[in-house]
């Protein structure tokens, strides 16, 4: 029997107690670099005011059986191909029967249909419940696994010997820690070998592996079997080329020119304490509170602010600061000024990615925990299985549940690029980009480079349509719209209203309420997809009105606030 600690304590009655790439287009940034003063961790500053993209979708059909495929997230079925290690990682052998391994257990939730349900009631401005949100106690009555599921889990990992376990307050996932043999047992067909690239060691299996027919309804996937780091593209990198002038003239946009552009003045500053605002950093960046403290006091002499981050979530690394977590912290604090800030530290891999799981999974924990929450990262959709993306998806609707704002990077690649086994080329959505419960932000441009003018697309910011997920009724650089949502969540609580919550339905509905110019419509400019002559190098284009590349325009705060804050 699992020992109590491996048992959280909400747990039913009578029940056994028993680990891509970073997206640069939230500032419109792309790889271009700008003078700094010396001691500031900024190497790369925002290059390009933004768009609030909103979340477009191409319907498609996702099944609800269990999919054990290779891909970030879940493992592989039997009789379903794994993908070879990539190039660069080297075999290295079976690892010993007594190699430590970690597995993800996503138990099969109840109330999905009911959890949709109430998540477009609170989220929706028209709706009697708009603002009604849960506590994770009330959320995790809604979405526990059922007594039957937890019970034949449970037994299960319990005549195998497994352990050293942990779960959530919703108790819907288990984190296990086991001897690689013991995995294989668990899983027949999973043998784990190592894998090595440089300094880089990786225990992966390269067969797919299955479960009891038994476990069949009770599990969506197991994790931690089969995915390899993927290597970050330097293709979009290179598309820049035809447009050297462009880099040439741009100096770099402070938070000054941000909140020019967007119409914020000195008294646009956060004054509750119970307000609070987050970063999310993976793939070993870190922030260090010296250099906000410095950039502060370079950039921030006019708006009231902080010069440091109230609490860190996670293991801070010791090393040198990441420029990308830098300069998300730095941001998030200079539009949403003066509001608390916290910082998500993920510096593990889930499935050799980003672990948007691991961090869901720290959410999943706390009772407390900030309003909004702007993440930089995403990966390929059609890298991900479609049993992770909906996993990942069901966590995103219970973050909007309990009224959390979660907004995601476009990506970098424009449209994107796939080469189909047709030979023919598709489109390329990132996700959690293109999850239907997250609010997505891409970049802009200065349409003149010299002055703070009208913008124009950014021609790497990403957009268009999932290949996954179906299209809702509702279809930035992030940390600088999360500011934005932070502030209006200041001015909501002042008033004792809920905070934004999910952001979309609202967001989709000014329009229709005649409170369009919330945004500065984007109407020129095209992002790239395929360099070939099936698309031409293009992808979407800005058009009037909302658009897939630009949604609906960038900010202009005063409006924005008008519209969505206390009236």
């Amino acid at each position: 029997m699992l020992p109590p600690r491996c048992w959280h304590p909400g747990a039913p009655a009578g029940l056994p107690r028993p680990g891509l790439r970073r997206s640069h287009t939230d500032f419109g940034l792309g790889p271009r670099s700008v003078p700094v003063p010396h001691g500031c961790a900024i190497a790369r500053a925002p290059l390009s005011p933004l768009q609030v993209l909103g979340d477009p979708r191409r319907a498609g059909a996702v099944c609800g059986r269990l999919e054990l495929r290779a891909g970030a997230g879940a493992g592989a079925g039997a009789g379903s191909a794994v993908p070879r290690a990539p190039p660069g990682w080297a075999h290295a052998g079976r690892v010993d029967p007594g190699q430590p391994v970690q597995l993800t257990f996503a138990l099969r939730q109840r109330g999905a249909a009911r959890l949709a349900r109430l998540v477009q009631a609170v989220s929706d401005p028209r709706s009697p419940r708009y603002g009604q949100y849960l506590s994770l106690e009330q959320l995790r009555d809604l979405v526990q696994p059922s007594p039957a599921t937890l019970m034949t889990v449970l037994k299960w990992l319990q005549g195998h010997g497994v352990e050293d376990c942990r779960s959530v307050t919703t108790l819907d996932f288990l984190e296990c820690y086991l001897p690689a043999s013991t995995a294989e047992r668990l899983l027949p067909g999973a043998e784990f070998h190592r894998y090595v690239q440089g300094q880089q060691s990786l225990v992966r299996s390269p067969l797919p592996y299955s479960v009891p027919a038994e476990l069949a309804e009770h599990l969506d996937f197991v994790g931690g079997l089969h995915r390899f780091p993927t290597e970050r593209r330097a293709a979009s990198r290179a598309r820049k080329e035809p447009q050297p002038a462009r880099a040439s003239f741009h100096l770099g946009v402070t938070p000054a020119v941000l909140r020019q552009r967007y119409n914020m003045t000195g008294g646009d500053v956060g004054l509750l304490p119970n307000n609070s605002q987050a970063c999310a950093q993976f793939l070993e960046q870190y922030f260090h509170q010296a250099d906000l403290a410095e950039f502060m006091q370079l950039f921030g002499s006019g708006f009231a602010h902080r010069t440091q981050v109230d609490r860190v979530v996670g293991r801070q690394g010791r090393g040198k600061a990441g420029l990308e977590a830098s300069l998300d912290v730095e941001y998030i604090m200079s539009t949403g000024a003066n509001v608390s800030t916290w910082v998500f530290s993920n510096p593990g891999r889930h499935e050799s990615q980003e672990p948007f799981l691991a961090w869901l999974l720290l959410l999943s924990n706390m009772s407390s925990v900030p309003w909004v929450h702007s993440v930089s990262y995403g990966d390929d959709e059609d890298s991900l299985s479609s049993a992770y993306m909906e996993r990942v998806n069901t966590e995103f609707m219970k973050a909007a549940a309990r009224g959390l704002t979660i907004l995601f990077a476009s990506g970098d690649d424009g449209a994107g690029c796939r080469r189909e086994h047709s030979g023919n080329h598709t489109f390329r959505p990132s996700f959690p980009a293109s999850s239907p419960y997250v609010t997505t932000v891409g970049g802009t441009s200065f349409k003149n480079p010299f002055l703070v003018t009208e913008e124009v697309t950014d021609y790497i910011s990403g957009g268009g349509f999932s290949n996954v997920f179906p299209m809702p009724e509702y279809q930035a650089s992030t940390p600088v719209v999360a500011g934005m949502v932070a502030l209006i969540n200041d001015r909501r609580l002042q008033r004792g209203l809920p905070t934004l919550g999910f952001l979309n339905p609202a967001l989709y509905q000014l329009q229709k309420q005649g409170l369009g110019d919330a945004f500065y419509d984007v109407i020129q400019g095209c992002h790239l997809s395929c360099l070939d002559g099936t698309v031409q190098g293009q992808g979407f284009c800005a058009t009037p009105a909302w658009d897939p590349v630009t949604g609906w325009g960038t900010p202009n705060f005063p409006r924005l606030l008008r519209a969505l804050g206390p009236r």
